[in-house]
């Protein structure tokens, strides 16, 4: 939720889980074109935004306990609750908000700076959520890892992460879906449904730590996830340990023991995973094995293709023919991982 305080007065408050059977109503007109809603079963709502608005849009949001992941690819947001700290976030990054009670803030999407603007919105009322994961609110306090994060003043939770190749692949599948069907069709339902719990089970991996553990410092996290988005960003780099140290400011061991008490892996581990994300990408776009393995930074193409077999049960060429990947998870000190 997001907005600047006294820039949405006298607006009614937009429910995310009302979008569709309102019609868009309370869409601005700039941004209405721009968006298509789904709901492709009861209690899953999916909001999918592409296009150039060519505007800032401010609106209140309000609604009853839920939880939703959203995947920022281009634009820029600012985003809270009532009273509570603002959050600010750019492309490439994953927004969670959580709450366990009925909450209200504002919303400031940003179609205007950067010209385009593509979100996907994945909201879930908090009973589906629980029945689909188990997790409560406290249990989700204490493992997630996002910069910022619990609400004092509420029972409420807003963090910001980055967004991985994995999770973005996902969202622009989303983007792309094309039925406009307006009747009810299976296959169109039993897609987005897919999808849209691919894309959660995408987030909690790389965000929710395995088991509740202590997270490093207050100081130290926002250097952390700047670490890993540095990462994400910049993946076909030649990254030491040391040198990624340096540049986010963190001594080579804080930056190690943060990794694995913040992401559960450690950094050689998480740049391996974020490579062969890329990697599958990559390969389903048309790009050839070897120019693949050159841009996610691997230097030698069999080592290559042992690692992505060894990540995901399939090998480069298979991937690149259309066989989907089976991504396992490997251990925090694999022989098998890139030289950092």
């Amino acid at each position: 939720m997001e907005g600047i305080a006294g820039t949405t007065s006298g607006q009614p408050a937009l429910d995310p889980s009302k979008l569709e059977e309102d019609g868009l109503t309370g869409v601005r007109e700039d941004w209405r074109h721009a968006m298509h809603v789904y709901q492709p079963c009861e209690g899953l709502h999916i909001s999918c935004i592409n296009g150039r608005p060519g505007s800032k849009w401010d609106f209140r949001a309000e609604g009853p306990p839920a939880f939703s992941v959203n995947i920022l690819l281009e634009g820029r947001i600012q985003t809270a609750f009532d009273d509570g700290a603002v959050l600010n976030a750019q492309a490439s990054s994953a927004i969670l908000m959580a709450s366990g009670q009925h909450t209200s803030g504002w919303d400031v999407l940003d179609g205007k700076s950067d010209g385009i603007f593509r979100m996907v919105s994945i909201h879930m009322p908090q009973t589906a959520m629980d029945s689909l994961t188990g997790l409560q609110m406290d249990n989700l306090r204490k493992r997630v890892c996002t910069i910022a994060g619990d609400q004092p003043h509420i029972d409420a939770f807003l963090g910001v992460a980055p967004a991985s190749s994995s999770l973005q692949r996902v969202a622009y599948d989303l983007l792309g879906f094309g039925c406009t069907y307006p009747g009810p069709c299976i296959s169109r339902d039993l897609y987005l449904r897919a999808k849209a719990l691919e894309a959660i089970a995408c987030f909690l991996r790389e965000n929710l730590a395995q088991q509740e553990m202590t997270l490093p410092v207050p100081a130290d996290r926002p250097r952390l996830i700047e670490a890993r988005a540095l990462l994400e960003r910049t993946y076909g780099e030649d990254w030491s340990v040391q040198s990624l140290a340096r540049v986010v400011g963190l001594n080579e061991k804080r930056l190690q023991s943060g990794f694995q008490a913040l992401f559960g892996c450690s950094v050689h581990a998480c740049l391996t995973r974020i490579r062969i994300d890329a990697a599958v990408t990559l390969l389903q776009r048309g790009i050839s094995v070897t120019e693949t393995a050159s841009t996610v930074g691997f230097a030698n193409l069999s080592h290559f293709s042992r690692v992505f077999r060894s990540h995901t049960g399939i090998s480069p060429k298979q991937c690149a023919l259309g066989i989907s990947p089976r991504v396992q998870p490997q251990p925090a000190d694999d022989a098998s991982r890139i030289r950092l």
